[in-house]
């Protein structure tokens, strides 16, 4: 039994990923969360997105899922006794698909009141992609062109398509109230946690983090690379947000596992993906985030490991970390982008440095390790 429940009850079973499971957790302070496997609209090797209720100062929801799959949360929640019309507020963790997808079908649903981090609500009529200036960095340009000439024509019409939809859900879609770090409803707390996404939250709530994809059981949380605001967006973003280097990059986003660390070792974390996977349950307590942040401690390693005077290009660096099936398709993108999240915060610690002919080369320093002790510490 994880730490922080005295009791967890199967009220539907689902597949061995977990899609259409619903759980019902009690508390060691005899609290109840309520836990339902949304499947996600697409196949996804991550498995449903974990939506929760729980009452706190009113019904909260936390990540309706897909869009499309709004009817599987809804018949979720009837096994849970209640109907969507009982959900007071709606908690996005943050801006991707597979959490916020049926937001607006639950609003309309449901009259919640729907609660998001500012920098949720500043960025809510654009695309991620719309939003980010990566064309200043020579890295960034390799690790585009690099992506472009591998990409499946397929794969990307389809999820162009699926986007779109997704887009035009949210057309129309007001937030009703912006969350500050360290705000409070009833006995829950807000955390910003950025670095896999600018607007990430997580929340505490009776022993428990509710952790979206910041901290997650089993895969390690995809991070950001470092961004610049384009010039229409800087102008929309609150001044707190402005500066991107606090919202965006590895470095954030190790800073905000610390954050969870500091929560002490008895919380448990509930993740939005791999709560339950292959017919088990993943309860883990925060030092699940210690873990994250030794396994980029250890990525960190490899590279500098890898760059050679030889071959320092980024491509070879990434093919020689990632095994063969995680680099294909879209699945390169992705890799690629990890890799430079790492590089960045090497050249950030003087660890590596670019050339006047833009080659990537080691300084003979390990500044990343000091950094790292201090998260852990």
């Amino acid at each position: 039994m994880p730490p922080a429940f005295s009791d967890v009850a199967v009220l539907r079973k689902g597949d061995p990923q977990g899609n259409r499971m619903v759980l019902r957790l009690t508390t060691h302070g005899g609290t109840t969360v309520h836990a339902v496997g949304v499947p996600q609209d697409w196949p996804s090797r991550t498995g449903p997105t974990w939506a929760y209720l729980f009452e706190s100062d009113g019904a909260t929801l936390v990540d309706p899922g897909s869009h499309g799959t709004f009817q599987e949360l809804a018949d979720g929640l009837k096994l849970c006794g209640y109907s969507v019309k009982d959900v007071d507020r709606v908690i996005v963790s943050h801006g991707h698909s597979d959490h916020d997808g049926s937001i607006a079908e639950m609003v309309d649903a449901s009259d919640a009141e729907l609660w998001t981090h500012g920098m949720y609500a500043a960025l809510l009529p654009y695309d991620q992609w719309e939003v980010q200036d990566r064309s200043a960095s020579p890295i960034h340009t390799e690790m585009n062109a690099l992506a472009d000439a591998a990409i499946d024509k397929r794969e990307e019409s389809t999820y162009r398509v699926r986007n779109k939809r997704y887009k035009e859900s949210k057309k129309g879609l007001s937030v009703d109230h912006t969350v500050a770090n360290g705000e409070t409803f009833g006995d829950a707390t807000v955390i910003h946690a950025p670095g896999h996404s600018p607007d990430e939250l997580c929340l505490t709530f009776d022993g428990v983090v509710f952790t979206g994809d910041h901290v997650l059981p089993e895969i390690t949380p995809h991070p950001t690379t470092k961004a610049t605001f384009r010039k229409h967006i800087q102008e929309i973003i609150p001044n707190e947000f402005e500066d991107a280097s606090k919202s965006y990059g590895l470095e954030t986003y190790m800073r905000s596992l610390k954050t969870v660390i500091d929560l002490g070792p008895t919380y448990s974390i509930l993740p939005a993906h791999r709560l339950y996977n292959r017919n088990r349950y993943n309860f883990q307590t925060v030092e699940r985030a210690r873990e994250i942040v030794r396994h980029h401690a250890r990525r960190l390693n490899q590279i500098l490991q890898r760059l050679t005077d030889d071959d320092p290009g980024l491509e070879s660096v990434t093919r020689g970390i990632f095994e063969h099936g995680k680099l294909l398709g879209g699945n390169l993108y992705m890799a690629l982008a990890e890799m430079v999240a790492h590089i960045e915060l090497l050249e950030d610690l003087g660890d590596v440095e670019f050339t006047e002919d833009k080659q990537l080369r080691k300084t003979g320093s390990q500044h990343y390790r000091q950094f790292v002790a201090e998260l852990l510490d």
